[in-house]
């Protein structure tokens, strides 16, 4: 079960108001359109966003730690229009470099496979712990009216060039793709650590109240 993020639910009034009639695909969905970019909500919204890179700020000083969260807050704080930081996991298939790693053992000196088989049993525990994901990080900003999507264009490569003004941080505008791949780690987290993200948008299960099932 997963709960969709605020920015993405449909909201009850959203639905047909009759329960009975046989509903299509788009009924469920919070998605109406996915174009230059944005994603159209059913109510005429349309979300853009800015695609985060994990940083780790364990490695920089404490000067350098403050700078980067005075730049986050600048550059969110010069926000006028809903937003919301999503969070995602996604799970990373290891059994290619497992298998690389095994084709090394075979060939090592013998002072090198104790070094090689200690840590394969390391990455083995990750895997079986189920730690072997990278996150995924986006920053969604929601317009309404006419003019949402050319206003996202403008106000979203200001919004990432502030972002990267914190000394390492990379922040891009987000593409169809990144929508797609966005969408396919919400509605089939369980497949993307095996499968490559489909050219469209797939339909999931059921969605009620923005909650898969």
């Amino acid at each position: 079960m997963m709960k969709l993020p605020a920015t993405l639910q449909r909201h009850k009034a959203d639905k047909p108001a009759d329960d009975t009639q046989r509903r299509a695909a788009q009924d469920w969905l919070p998605v109406a359109d996915l174009r230059d970019g944005c994603l159209i909500r059913p109510d005429g919204a349309a979300v853009g966003g800015v695609a985060i890179a994990p940083m780790s700020l364990q490695l920089k000083s404490e000067a350098e730690k403050r700078a980067v969260v005075s730049a986050v807050h600048a550059a969110m704080n010069g926000l006028q229009v809903p937003f919301q930081i999503l969070s995602l996991y996604r799970p990373v298939d290891l059994d290619a470099y497992l298998a690389g790693l095994d084709a090394m053992l075979a060939e090592a000196s013998p002072r090198r496979k104790t070094v090689l088989r200690d840590y394969l049993s390391w990455v083995h525990g990750l895997v079986r712990s189920g730690e072997a994901v990278e996150r995924r990080y986006y920053l969604l900003v929601t317009r309404m009216g006419p003019d949402a999507v050319r206003e996202h264009r403008t106000s979203l490569r200001s919004l990432a060039d502030d972002l990267m003004r914190a000394r390492g941080m990379q922040a891009r505008v987000m593409t169809d793709a990144d929508w797609r791949e966005l969408s396919f780690l919400a509605f089939h987290a369980g497949q993307a650590a095996v499968e490559q993200v489909p050219d469209g948008l797939r339909v999931p299960p059921i969605l009620r109240q923005g909650v898969v099932g």
